[in-house]
């Protein structure tokens, strides 16, 4: 077993004919969209929490 395959075993099922760990679909698009969702709202929490600089014309 890999690395990688030891920290994400929870996008692995097992096969039922043939018993082996396979990666899994649905929970990879998951993952993926809760990961993108996190750098979304990191980034929109960076950007909101600038300082505005206003002058007057």
């Amino acid at each position: 077993m890999t690395f990688w395959r030891f920290i994400f075993s929870f996008l692995y099922i097992r096969d039922w004919h043939t018993g082996q760990m396979e990666i899994s679909r649905p929970r990879v698009a998951l993952f993926s969209a809760l990961l993108f969702l996190i750098v979304l709202a990191l980034t929109l929490i960076t950007v909101l929490q600038a300082p505005i600089d206003y002058q007057a014309p």
